[in-house]
């Protein structure tokens, strides 16, 4: 385990789906973008300390306790760390933009326990289609 890899987990998140078809405009402005990054509040000093989160604050994040649930809600969606984890998506495969398509690539994507590493590796794996 490297020093960026934190494993504590809220079970206040539990485990969240969103799918939605088609994402347009509308979906995405009404509801993706609206939602915010997440922590866990135990993992903050650990994250601070190995160079992470340093814009950070309660105003755009929210933040959890592994024991004592949402720290400084309300939620906008009850499965806003999920969108958050699907907004990552989008703007992760905004690597392999390419005229006219916005980054997206024209396909069902389903994203399990995604995060900015896994969604780099496939938009490396999607230029290297093309």
């Amino acid at each position: 385990m490297d020093k960026h890899t934190f494993l504590l987990q809220a079970p206040v998140i539990g485990r969240q789906w969103f799918s939605t078809y088609p994402l347009d405009n509308l979906v995405y402005s009404m509801q993706i973008a609206l939602s915010r990054t997440f922590c866990i509040y135990e993992e903050i000093e650990p994250m601070r300390n190995a160079g992470l989160i340093k814009g950070g604050s309660l105003e755009n994040a929210i933040v959890c306790s592994a024991s004592k649930g949402w720290l400084n809600p309300p939620l906008h969606f009850i499965d806003e760390p999920c969108r958050h984890k699907i907004l990552d998506l989008i703007g992760d495969l905004s690597m392999v933009a390419q005229s006219g398509n916005q980054g997206l690539p024209v396909a069902h994507i389903v994203a399990y326990k995604g995060g900015h590493a896994l969604h780099a590796d496939f938009a490396r794996r999607l230029i290297g289609m093309t």
